[in-house]
């Protein structure tokens, strides 16, 4: 027994060792619990992991929830663009072993207007250098595939065959199952209260109910993040914004001009920056959002109640645009976190001075290469180093160090 600050007596917290800690459950760290049991199973090493989650799994707190996100290859690097093949690559791998289908390409249009604040030529340029074909189509070669759009003359479309839909809720769960087949422990409603490093490998992860001795820790706790490495002498600057999506309930006529193979998923490159999908599932409706167009907030502060003002703006653009979409009941609103950098790139690193933890944090655009940060972050904790090019990601970039850095989301 121990006596607390408060005088009053409390049983001792028991202690265990583990070889690996995953603090955080979503998109992310589900990937990583699976990729770690996998990669150490297919090394034969026997491997002890215990993934710690605050929430229940699958919970709507955060990033990861929700039944679909967009998955694609164009991008404005070459560098995204070949991690994009690697997620997709991923994807794959951990789809045949759930034997589900965990990513579904749909085709999808990137719509660049005129003199908009995203440039179509990286994108090609990008494309082009990692060998993804792309169509380029003019806003009537556009309306005649899909003529859903209503575009103005100057709109250019990028086309690409395997854009699709990564479903989040099910991927997540996915991975949360195998991971478990393979002897897995995940902990829910279990909240980190802090972090012990030596600074020299051994680390103590801090619960209510134990303390956990290891020798890798990988936090994957978005807008939490900050919170978790206090202790470890580190911020980084990340701007937490409460963001939302809305599902417009199609019209009984309207079914098939929005579903998979007539419609595609699609983004608007500009600034505002607004993005949607096709009928998916049994939601019977049509998603789409603004990006980065939401309030910021805290991740302990942040309200699930609609921001209308967003929504309004959403409504105007799509009444343009897609005015089919709308017409029939009032859409339906769910909200979720953005954890953003400041050059709006991911975190994939180890924490300076402490070699055995590491962050990987997706930057509002992640949950694609969820699969992806899985694996090359398990890579990293039992052979100490990936496949993947995650230089770009790294703590000690000038866009998390030096605080003239000027923010840019649009990408």
């Amino acid at each position: 027994m121990v006596a607390k600050a408060d005088g009053k007596v409390s049983k001792e917290k028991k202690s265990r060792s583990v070889d690996h800690v995953v603090v955080g459950l979503g998109g992310i760290g589900a990937a990583v619990v699976y990729w770690l049991a996998k990669l150490a199973q297919d090394d034969r090493k026997q491997t002890s992991i215990v993934g710690l989650e605050q929430f229940a799994l699958g919970h709507e707190n955060g990033a990861s929830h929700d039944h679909s996100r967009i998955i694609r290859y164009s991008y404005h690097t070459p560098e995204y663009v070949k991690l994009a093949g690697e997620a997709y690559e991923t994807w794959d791998a951990v789809s045949a072993e759930a034997g589900e289908q965990l990513v579904v390409r749909t085709g999808g249009v990137d719509l660049f207007p005129a003199n908009s604040a995203i440039s179509i030529d990286d994108y090609q340029s990008s494309l082009s250098a990692n060998g993804v074909p792309f169509e380029i189509l003019s806003a009537a070669e556009t309306m005649a595939r899909f003529p859903q759009f209503v575009l103005n003359d100057g709109v250019r479309a990028l086309f690409q065959k395997d854009t699709g839909i990564a479903p989040a809720i099910k991927g997540t769960a996915a991975h949360h199952r195998l991971a478990r087949e393979r002897g897995v422990e995940l902990r829910e409603g279990v909240t980190v209260r802090g972090i012990e490093s030596d600074g020299a490998g051994d680390l103590k992860v801090v619960t209510d109910d134990c303390v956990y001795r290891t020798g890798s820790v990988i936090l994957c706790t978005d807008g939490w993040t900050n919170e978790l490495l206090e202790p470890l002498d580190l911020q980084i600057p990340l701007e937490v914004t409460r963001e939302q999506v809305a599902y417009y309930p199609h019209l009984p006529d309207s079914r098939a001009k929005f579903a998979i193979g007539s419609f595609p998923v699609w983004i608007w490159m500009d600034d505002p920056s607004y993005y949607g999908f096709p009928i998916y599932g049994d939601i019977g409706a049509v998603k789409a959002a603004e990006d980065v167009g939401g309030q910021r907030t805290t991740a302990r502060t942040r309200s699930f109640a609609t921001d209308q003002a967003a929504l309004n703006r959403l409504t105007v653009f799509l009444s343009k645009m897609i005015p089919e979409m709308l017409g029939g009941p009032a859409p339906r609103v769910k909200t979720c976190l953005y954890a953003l950098t400041r050059d709006r790139d991911f975190v994939l690193d180890t924490v300076p001075g402490h070699p055995g933890v590491q962050v990987g944090l997706g930057s509002a655009h992640g949950f694609k290469f969820a699969s992806w940060f899985g694996r090359a972050l398990a890579e990293r904790a039992l052979f100490g180093a990936t496949r993947s090019n995650v230089q770009p990601f790294r703590f000690d970039r000038p866009a998390l160090t030096d605080s003239r850095f000027a923010a840019n989301y649009m990408k």
